[in-house]
């Protein structure tokens, strides 16, 4: 069977998954309406699981061309003063993980387009019709373009009109916190991933390669709030000014202007069913999880890779759409509900304001932290790729 699949969403998940497809001798497509790939987000965290996803579908040497290996991160209080340190070197060393890298976005989004067959991504394609039923999938542009093919797959976001079409409204749950994201030199020299607890804010140092330090921000803020602190750069000083520890403060130091500064809410998507028929979601269409454990990317990148061994099972004729469509769900939602859920507790804990509450949540990450042994499991158990089995029974 010549399976075809068009894939809506030229973002991390659709061209990840329209690589692995392709791998597979499978025919696909990408629609996506912008008029040339998003870069917006400034920096990513590609954790050992993505990075494992990457090497098997051959992109990781591209990734790592232009990245900072993802050796270690450090954890500190509001003054600068270490809580905690969870060090992935043993891991790697012990060739338990792959190892982690810290980028650009827009490099990575580069890495996985290269990595595509000449015309599988159709860019500025607004679409005007989905249409699915049991003999096809069909795709209308605003060009008068037609598209046809065997399944439909929605990679095109947290607010997915994929999503929105077959499988009925559901908007986002905002979480009451934002987030800032800036690149700015690495004065410092900055190593590991850095990332600074205050009251109800957090501040974030991530060195990407190049020179150049990826800079994450959190603040609580009522959801009808405007007070974003983007009118000038000493607005948003003044907002972190808390956070005293001087690399923060050099960092905040070298932006010039609050132009490249993106201001996103923090939310997810909770989606009952992932796939109908001939249809699925797959990445933030799906799950759009917290970003506190750096899974967005590395989700979707599963996601990715499941659903194609799926689909190419039903093109094998071993199995039909639907049942390949249901297989991919039942082996990813339980991984994917375990991470959700961590990344929830992780960003409410940092987002606590109270003294008290956060003397205590300081006091926790600096035990635990203590127990190397038990970090180390942790983190192998949650950033293996594959999985155990556990994790997707």
């Amino acid at each position: 069977m010549r399976l075809s699949t068009i894939v809506v969403g030229g973002g991390i998940g659709g061209l990840s998954l329209g690589r692995e497809l392709a791998l597979a001798g499978l025919s696909v497509v990408v629609l996506e309406r912008a008029p040339k790939l998003a870069t917006v987000g400034a920096g990513i965290i590609m954790n050992p699981n993505a990075m494992a996803v990457l090497e098997a579908n051959g992109m990781a040497s591209c990734v790592r061309s232009r990245s900072s290996p993802y050796l270690a991160r450090d954890t500190y209080d509001h003054r600068g003063r270490r809580l905690a340190t969870r060090d992935y070197r043993p891991l790697y060393a012990a060739g338990r993980l792959a190892i982690g890298a810290l980028c650009h976005r827009a490099h990575l989004h580069e890495c996985l387009s290269d990595g595509l067959p000449a015309g599988t991504i159709h860019l500025d394609t607004r679409i005007v019709a989905l249409e699915a039923d049991a003999g096809g999938v069909r795709v209308e542009t605003e060009r008068g373009e037609v598209f046809t093919a065997d399944v439909l797959i929605g990679a095109d976001g947290i607010r997915s009109t994929v999503r929105a079409r077959f499988f009925g409204p559901n908007e986002p749950v905002y979480l009451g916190y934002r987030s800032h994201r800036f690149v700015v030199p690495n004065v410092d020299g900055v190593e590991h991933f850095t990332e600074f607890l205050g009251r109800g804010k957090r501040v974030g140092l991530v060195p990407i390669g190049g020179g150049q330090l990826y800079v994450w921000t959190t603040f609580n803020s009522p959801h009808k709030s405007r007070a974003w602190a983007l009118e000038s750069v000493g607005a948003l000083r003044t907002l972190f000014g808390e956070l005293t520890d001087s690399r923060v403060r050099r960092a905040f130091g070298e932006l010039e202007s609050t132009d490249g500064v993106v201001c996103t809410d923090i939310e997810e998507v909770r989606q009952p069913a992932w796939a109908r028929g001939r249809v699925a979601l797959l990445g933030d269409a799906a799950h759009a999880l917290t970003p506190n454990m750096g899974q967005g990317a590395g989700l979707a990148m599963e996601d990715a890779a499941v659903l194609a061994e799926e689909l190419t099972r039903a093109a094998r004729g071993e199995t039909d759409m639907p049942r390949a469509l249901e297989s991919y769900v039942a082996r990813r939602r339980r991984r994917v509900e375990t991470i959700v859920r961590l990344s929830r507790q992780i960003g409410e804990e940092g987002q606590l304001t109270g003294v008290l509450a956060c003397w205590l949540r300081n006091r926790r990450i600096r035990r635990e932290g203590r127990s190397l042994a038990r970090t180390q499991a942790a983190l192998e158990r949650l950033l293996a790729w594959p999985p155990r089995a556990a994790e997707t029974a």
